[in-house]
């Protein structure tokens, strides 16, 4: 039943139906405990609730960060007839309702946490190379597994690689307006009409760039064979990265740790 009922999601418009379909507590997945590839080769990975997860957490993401974006535009908007003191105020909340949204996104991708984890996912997309675990958690496996496939799937990589420079970019802006004084240089502040254009720049590499790409790799048209469902995408990828390290933890030639899994 869950596996029919998430074929039928397939590239819903907007209006997911993942509530119907079965759900996962998102925090209580993620706060789970078991070993990654000692136990199962990573058969987990191919589990229903692997898939929900990630489709859970894209959804999530994809409804706060619609919102911000909304309000993002409004702020830049409306700060252009303010004084600059009152910068800090209007922009200080949506900095942190951005790294909050970055966290959203590190459900889905790996590795990103904070500001400062965007810069090098980024680099790893734009060279088409995504390093494998650097520690032993299952949802980081789900990530690397999951932007491998984004890698593999046409220009999405590049998309992505895009995307997250706005974003990098976005961030910046509203840290130096978060703590702009009133006696700052002019220069040395993003105006309201560089951040209202950074923004529009933003919406269009998410909305019509990296966000159309992941709905099509995330969510399984209605005739997919099994072998090809997200499940079985991730449990592939997984397995092979548990595989992978087998091999280099026996002395066999890969860098289990620094090295990219490309």
């Amino acid at each position: 039943m869950i596996l029919k009922c998430t074929r039928v999601m397939a590239l819903a418009p907007a209006a997911f139906l993942l509530a119907s379909c079965g759900h996962v507590d998102l925090t209580s997945y993620a706060r789970e405990e078991f070993p990654v590839c000692q136990a199962d080769g990573g058969a987990w990975a191919g589990e229903p609730r692997a898939a929900r997860y990630i489709r859970g957490s894209f959804e999530e993401f994809d409804r706060q960060f619609g919102a911000f974006l909304g309000d993002l535009e409004q702020a830049a908007e409306r700060s252009a007839s303010e004084p600059r003191a009152k910068w800090p105020t209007r922009f200080a909340p949506l900095h942190e309702e951005m790294k909050a949204n970055i966290a959203r996104l590190g459900r889905v991708l790996p590795r990103m946490n904070r500001p400062v984890d965007v810069p090098p996912l980024a680099g790893q997309f734009e060279d088409g190379a995504i390093w494998w675990p650097l520690g032993d958690h299952h949802t980081e496996y789900l990530g690397v597994a999951l932007s491998q496939e984004f890698v593999d799937h046409q220009n999405l990589g590049e998309h992505l690689a895009i995307f997250l420079s706005s974003l990098e970019r976005v961030e910046a802006q509203l840290l130096d307006l978060k703590y702009a004084e009133p006696d700052d240089a002019a220069s040395d502040l993003p105006s309201p009409q560089e951040l209202a254009a950074a923004v529009r720049s933003l919406r269009e590499d998410w909305e019509d760039g990296a966000r159309p790409g992941m709905m099509r790799v995330i969510y399984d048209r209605p005739d997919i064979p099994d072998d090809e469902t997200l499940s079985a995408r991730l449990q592939a990828r997984v397995a092979a990265i548990c595989a992978g390290y087998d091999t280099c933890s026996g002395g066999e030639g890969r860098d289990c740790t620094t090295g990219p899994g490309e």
